[in-house]
């Protein structure tokens, strides 16, 4: 089977929307089974049977769902991030093998994958931003200092110009306003989270 289905992205909405998925399978089935969950994430892929001919596609789309028959085809392709293998065959141990030639960053075999997938798609497509990385701070004992280090990790962060958000998770702490001088400005405190909602 030669040839190339090219399905157009929807069109960006209000700016965060991204194009939809790029799919790379011969296999009708298969096939089917995607461009089923691209709908049901409100995405419309490319697809394509082999890479892309047309320059930046494969690098360019925000995820790559390599159907397990195609593995073979994409090995010489560019390395990235985004690359999921998918597959329907749980007792074949060779696909591990194959999503590491092509540098897949999951592995995924239907039917028992679908809601990940659809999650993952609808992700991609809102422009979903990579995970952010979290940090805890525990303190062993009061006066442990956990609280002003928390807080110099977050003003450091959003002086570097990372977004940044800090949480105080300590219903008995003295409160992380109280250590950054913000005590008198207006939000949610502790006490209004415990209060019994307005009847």
């Amino acid at each position: 089977m030669a040839g190339t289905v090219t399905h157009d992205p929807p069109p960006a909405a209000g700016g965060g929307r991204q194009g939809g998925p790029l799919i790379v399978t011969e296999d009708a089935g298969l096939l089917d089974d995607l461009l089923r969950l691209c709908a049901a994430a409100g995405a419309t892929p490319e697809v394509h049977h082999g890479v892309p001919e047309r320059r930046g596609s494969w690098e360019a789309a925000p995820l790559v769902l390599v159907g397990d028959d195609a593995a073979r085809r994409v090995r010489g392709a560019t390395r990235r991030r985004g690359v999921v293998l998918v597959g329907r065959d749980q007792d074949d141990s060779g696909v591990w093998r194959r999503a590491v030639e092509i540098g897949a960053d999951h592995v995924l075999m239907l039917p028992d994958g679908e809601q990940w997938l659809v999650d993952r798609i609808a992700d991609v497509v809102e422009g979903v931003g990579r995970p952010a990385l979290t940090v805890g701070v525990l303190g062993g004992r009061g006066g442990a200092g956990a609280s002003t280090l928390a807080c110099a990790l977050a003003v450091t962060s959003a002086r570097e110009g990372l977004r940044t958000l800090l949480v105080d998770a300590d219903p008995l702490g003295g409160g992380l306003d109280v250590v950054l001088g913000g005590e008198t400005a207006e939000g949610l405190r502790w006490p209004a989270f415990a209060a019994d909602p307005p009847p």
